[in-house]
């Protein structure tokens, strides 16, 4: 059991922590809450793969790297808006679908030699009209809408973030930047002008002797 001690420890280190301080901690943190998937559970179908969502989360994520918790709910924003619309499409299609399996038995019998192009003009004259067609480009143009809003609103947050500081070189790569290449000289080396070593090398100039006065 812990002990009253502990207990106020605990207490004054939770209340150090603040989270991330730094620009590169709270734009991790923030991508790893949209990445998470915030908006799933009021975007992604019963049907529907929960981590294709969860993917383009991701992506978008990565590309706006948000910040705030506003930038965060602008990136869901898109990302719903942007899912929604692929199963706009796929709604579509099945529409169209649907319109020439009802329209091909028809034509077959009025046209002699019908071909399917002759069949998929005809469904899509009817299907263009139809209610359901009509409603899912209503339904379209709104989540356009919510799109264009989230990815304008990003970009501009974007363009107007400044620019990120450039990391900072170790220490050890700038100082070997800074010595002049070549072969290193070992720490105990004598020095050029050391007299043994002079000697060995026959570098030692003798001083002339000062006759001595008469």
């Amino acid at each position: 059991m812990a002990t009253e001690l502990q207990i106020a420890v605990s207490r004054n280190n939770g209340a150090r922590s603040q989270g991330p301080v730094t620009i590169e901690g709270k734009a991790r943190s923030s991508r790893n809450a949209v990445r998470h998937g915030l908006t799933a559970k009021t975007v992604v179908l019963n049907n529907e793969d929960p981590a294709q969502f969860k993917i383009l989360c991701e992506h978008l994520a990565n590309d706006y790297e948000p910040q705030t918790e506003y930038e965060q709910e602008l990136v869901g924003q898109l990302a719903g808006a942007r899912w929604k619309l692929r199963r706009c499409n796929i709604v579509e299609k099945g529409i169209f679908d649907k319109a020439v399996d009802e329209m091909r038995p028809r034509i077959e019998a009025e046209y002699e030699g019908a071909d399917e192009e002759m069949v998929t003009i005809f469904a899509l004259e009817q299907a263009i009209d139809s209610p359901q067609l009509k409603s899912l480009r209503r339904y379209m143009t709104q989540i356009l809408r919510v799109e264009r809003h989230a990815s304008s609103q990003l970009e501009k947050i974007r363009r107007e973030r400044p620019p990120q500081p450039p990391a900072a070189v170790p220490a050890s790569e700038n100082a070997s930047q800074r010595n002049e290449p070549g072969e290193k000289r070992p720490e105990n080396a004598a020095l050029p002008n050391e007299p043994d070593q002079m000697a060995e090398t026959g570098q030692i100039h003798r001083v002339p002797a000062i006759p001595e006065r008469l």
